[in-house]
């Protein structure tokens, strides 16, 4: 599995490169996504 943070133009080129070994890619490009942190979770496991 491939996880990228990053450009509309880096999400494509990942992707592509992806794409002939059939990798799942999981993208977040140029947005904002807040995660949740709840009170009794472990914040150094969860970053």
């Amino acid at each position: 599995m491939i996880s990228i943070t990053g450009s509309n133009r880096a999400g494509a080129l990942v992707a592509q490169a992806a794409a002939p070994t059939v990798k799942r890619v999981t993208q977040e490009l140029g947005g904002k996504s807040p995660n949740i942190l709840l009170p009794d979770a472990d914040f150094a496991q969860a970053v």
